[in-house]
């Protein structure tokens, strides 16, 4: 778990992660992954240094949603070292091959949906809450293994101070007129089973023919309000609803990341309270889910999302919104994006490899 720090030594953009997230998240007895699917860890070593990692998993969720034959490949990290780097990578694709896996995928740490893909440019921005940063070097030692591009997921930030705001008035008189009667509202901290039902429900229809996408369901999204509730900023949750019916959703979360860099990812000694009191200082929000059900997708609902975080981001410390991530086939998300001033910071890859 701590060998990412000798890798990255120096290199400013990486936050860390937290150690005793790690910890939990690949126990085998308190892992939510292990309720449902199965993993296996593995470490590369030259005589008494270990040089490398990888975990090698079969999700049953996701084969149960999209029936792909596929495994995955994640919590890779390696040394500059092709022969280091095929090592692991044939270990774990023999792990997946023996359970009867087709496809070897990754790198994803657990699914798509957490931390994934190899980062191709923008190194020198820091990834936001939740997002994945590779050195340069991964994607030649992974190509180098036989894996091609399976898709690429983009990174794209609005910062206020270059938000389009004519843009932005001409999209928002428009959506409001396709729109009557539609309300977005904030999340209601005090209805958190309720609202995680409103989410699961969003979701499933929403992301059911999304590239990758797993469900998330009522328990798993109530389970990760309780969890991360210090941290929520309702403003940043939105519901989207008509005559009593949720018709969209939209999840941000603010970028903890600024402060887990300055902790160097652990919570002792003082970690906790620079967590607890720094919070409300963070200047990025990650949006990291969007959906709107099918017979409201012609409304612009992701528009009137945009009206409220406008709003925020213009009334608040925050000063970034980042969207992360984006299919690259998403046009009208990335459309959206451009219209109100944003831009790609990041591409990130998923590859494939034929078992």
């Amino acid at each position: 778990m701590k060998l990412p720090w000798r890798f990255y030594r120096g290199n400013t953009a990486w936050v860390p992660p937290m150690l005793f997230d790690v910890r939990t998240q690949t126990d085998p007895k308190r892992g939510e992954f292990f309720k449902h699917s199965q993993a296996e860890f593995f470490l590369a070593r030259r005589g008494d240094d270990v040089v490398g990692r990888i975990a090698a998993m079969h999700n049953q969720r996701h084969l149960d949603a999209h029936a792909d034959g596929a495994g995955f490949f994640g919590f890779f990290e390696c040394e500059d070292n092709a022969e280091t780097a095929r090592a692991l990578l044939e270990t774990a694709e023999a792990w997946l091959r023996g359970r009867g896996l087709t496809v070897a995928r990754g790198p994803a740490n657990f699914s798509i949906q957490d931390e994934a893909g190899v980062l191709l440019d923008g190194f020198e921005h820091a990834p936001m809450a939740g997002m994945g940063y590779t050195p340069p070097y991964y994607r030649a030692l992974i190509e180098a293994a036989g894996y091609t591009k399976a898709k690429d997921l983009l990174v794209c930030r609005i910062d206020w101070a270059h938000w389009n705001t004519e843009q932005y008035d001409r999209i928002i008189a428009v959506t409001s007129r396709m729109a009557p009667g539609v309300n977005v509202r904030e999340l209601n901290m005090a209805d958190l089973p309720g609202e995680a039902g409103r989410l699961a429900e969003v979701f499933a229809e929403a992301w059911r023919e999304n590239w990758g996408a797993q469900p998330i369901s009522q328990a798993e999204f109530l389970k990760y309000a309780e969890q991360y509730r210090l941290f929520i900023d309702p403003r940043t949750v939105l519901f989207a609803e008509k005559d009593g019916e949720t018709l969209a959703i939209m999840v941000a979360i603010p970028d903890m990341n600024e402060i887990i860099q300055r902790i160097d990812g652990r919570m002792f000694p003082l970690g906790w309270w620079h967590l607890l009191t720094k919070r409300k200082k963070l200047k990025g929000i990650r949006l990291f889910l969007l959906g709107v059900k099918k017979k409201a997708r012609i409304l612009g609902l992701p528009a009137l999302f945009m009206r409220n975080m406008h709003a925020l981001l213009k009334q608040s410390d925050y000063q970034s919104l980042e969207f992360s991530w984006i299919l690259e086939d998403n046009k009208e998300t990335l459309a959206l994006v451009n219209r109100l001033g944003g831009h790609r910071v990041q591409t990130l890859r998923l590859y494939d490899k034929a078992l």
